[in-house]
Order: C-alpha cells, then structure tokens, then sequence
C-alpha cells in the first residue's frame, strides 16, 4: 500500500516540479528581467558610480549647502539589491536635502561645474506659481552611469536636491556593494 502511494505523490510532485520549469530551455527570466540585466551590463557599476560620480555630486551640493542654510531632509541614503536569477543588481536612492538657496544661476553653475566633466547632460524646466514667483527644475542625467540629480531652486522656499541611480551591476571590487561611503 505504500509504494503505490509514494509512487502516486513522486508523480505529483515531478508535475508541479516540471511546471515551475521554464519551456525552451530558458533562464526562467521574465522580459523585464532580461532588459534589467541587458541595460546594467550597458552601465557602470555602482562601484564606480560610489567612486567616481558621487563624489561629485556631493561636492557640488556642498558648495552650496552650508551650516546656515540647511534646514532639513528627508529619507535616508540606501542601497536597494534587485536579485535576478543568479545575480544581483543595485540601485541606490539617496536622501533628499532642503536648503536656503534661491539663485538659480548660482546652482545650475555649481551643477554644471561638477558634473558636465563627468558626461552629464541638463534639462530644465520651470513653473510659474499662482502667487508671482517661479520655481526652477533642474534634472541632470547620465546613461553611462545611469544616474539622475534632481535639482529645485524655488523663488519663495527651499532648494531640495536628490538623486537615484538605475539598476546597476557589482563590479566586484567591493565586498559588499550596498555599503554606503
């Protein structure tokens, strides 16, 4: 009596085994997987983005955040892992700093004086408010690094900036990739 129901549970259990199996010898990735990992390997790693673009960015955002203008943030910088069969993609988000700084000029410079050497390209935008003033957008973004710095200058309330990085590969040069500097 117990063979046969060994023999009748090893087949049910073969079916939904062989179910889970991807047909066409594939890897069991999704589209969206795929692409995922097709557009990391098109990108730097977030090593080198930890090494040579972030750097940058801060240094920009601190000449012109100071002890005096800072009024806040929000968020905490993390380093977000996205597995993906037997890999592992990261993407970090970093916080959102507010400060007193209402020049537009004077931040698109700082900006651009950091990261234009690096291969960043700007877009601007601006939105006229219902009360007279403008707030001022700046959204600088690099496809080899796959980062984007979020950057508003508001007439009547704080600059904020941010940035974020695309799903990125681990070069292997880190021991752990989400460690933060």
């Amino acid at each position: 009596m117990r063979r046969p129901l060994f023999g009748v549970l090893a087949v049910v259990l073969a079916a939904v085994c062989a179910a889970c199996v991807p047909f066409g010898g594939g890897k069991g990735l999704n589209p969206e997987q795929k692409a995922d990992l097709a557009r990391a390997e098109s990108l730097e790693s977030i090593e080198a983005f930890k090494r040579d673009v972030e750097p940058a960015i801060i240094r920009a955002r601190n000449s012109l955040m100071t002890r005096d203008n800072y009024r806040s943030y929000s968020r905490n910088d993390y380093i977000y892992d996205h597995p993906i069969g037997d890999q592992t993609l990261y993407s970090l988000m970093s916080r959102t700093y507010e400060f007193d700084e209402h020049d537009p000029v004077r931040v698109r410079a700082a900006f651009a004086a950091e990261l234009e050497p690096l291969g960043f390209e700007c877009r601007e935008d601006t939105l006229n408010d219902d009360d007279g003033t403008t707030d001022f957008f700046f959204f600088w973004t690099n496809v080899r690094y796959g980062v984007g710095v979020a950057v508003m200058v508001s007439e009547n309330w704080l600059t904020s900036i941010s940035y974020k990085t695309d799903y990125l590969r681990s070069d292997g040069t880190s021991a752990n990739p989400k460690k933060l500097a």
